[in-house]
């Protein structure tokens, strides 16, 4: 019985300091000041945080389209250097396959010069 009484003693003592509070804030004249700058001070603070995540958004928002603008650059520069590394190898390529034809066209003219002197030397024999 004595807890339930304790526990009944300080509710009671709180529903009275709550309705002080109350009265105190909306009752009278500096309590309503007060109040009135409280909210003043919640409307401005939730402004500054508003005005900050705008500006943080807008911030982010850039660094995302600076980003996108540089990935674009690195992947057009990506491209050309693959480009120029083929038409090298490619150019290369040419070059080889065309010594190699101007080697084998010129062993087969002296597969010819050789063939046509051992005739000759049959032929004199």
């Amino acid at each position: 019985m004595e807890k339930n009484k304790n526990g009944l003693v300080a509710f009671a003592l709180l529903g009275l300091a709550v309705g002080t509070a109350a009265y105190y804030l909306l009752g009278t004249e500096d309590g309503k000041r007060q109040l009135d700058r409280a909210n003043e001070g919640v409307k401005s603070l939730t402004k500054s945080i508003k005005e900050l995540s705008k500006k943080e958004a807008k911030r982010a928002a850039k660094l995302a389209k600076s980003a996108k603008a540089d990935l674009e650059n690195l992947k057009d520069k990506a491209k050309e250097a693959g480009k120029h590394a083929l038409d090298s190898a490619s150019q290369k390529a040419q070059q080889w396959a065309s010594k190699a034809s101007d080697a084998a066209h010129s062993a087969s003219d002296k597969a010819d010069e050789v063939i046509a002197e051992a005739k000759a030397e049959i032929n004199k024999a």
